[in-house]
């Protein structure tokens, strides 16, 4: 059995992380009419975070539908990021976060009877029955994690910002945190012409 699961681990790996590529690659030429190599790379690991979850209990055919919906919440993420004007350079939120949590619907909605772990026997609801349960549990596993992660974040920040320490100065703001903190550009045909603060 393992031997038959670590191969389609295998499989359904792959094949999220190259429908998130693709999807991402078109979705950018449509939007910038732009081949974006960045794009390319975040939309492979857009899949592959897509997949994660339940990389060992989908068939390949909903592998390739996990990934493509990942690029799409990869996309939409990366808009809603800049319509809020939140700073995310490395789109860390959409690849990780926003894929993240479609990774974890994802195994609720495709995860077949067959494949299945957990102890009660829940599977996607995709396939009926009377234990297609497994989506209301991700659900319930999603508000329990922004509970958790939410207080300790707000907790670790909110210390961090009464201890003066959450932001930069706004001159290595200006500057960028690459020459300021690491000595050297990270991005030399963009960044302005400054010294390094010591």
């Amino acid at each position: 059995r393992y031997s038959r699961d670590r191969a389609r681990v295998c499989v359904t790996t792959t094949l999220s992380a190259a429908a998130g590529a693709l999807t991402v690659i078109l979705l950018a030429k449509v939007v910038s009419h732009v081949w974006d190599v960045a794009a390319v790379c975040n939309g492979v690991l857009a899949g592959l975070v897509g997949i994660t979850a339940s990389c060992v209990v989908v068939d390949p055919w909903a592998a390739i539908i996990i990934g493509v919906i990942s690029g799409f919440v990869y996309m939409a993420a990366v808009k809603l990021e800049a319509k809020l004007k939140i700073d995310d350079p490395l789109d860390a939120f959409p690849v990780h976060g926003a894929c993240g949590m479609w990774g974890v619907l994802a195994a609720g909605v495709f995860c077949r009877p067959e494949y299945t772990y957990n102890q009660v026997g829940s599977y996607g609801f995709i396939y009926g029955g009377d234990k297609g349960d497994l989506l209301g549990i991700q659900v319930i596993f999603l508000i329990i994690h922004f509970i958790w992660v939410g207080g300790l974040a707000s907790i670790l920040f909110i210390g961090m910002k009464r201890a003066g320490v959450l932001r930069v100065s706004a001159e290595v703001e200006e500057m960028g945190m690459d020459l300021s903190k690491h000595g050297g550009e990270a991005y030399f045909d963009l960044a302005p012409k400054s010294k390094a603060v010591a």
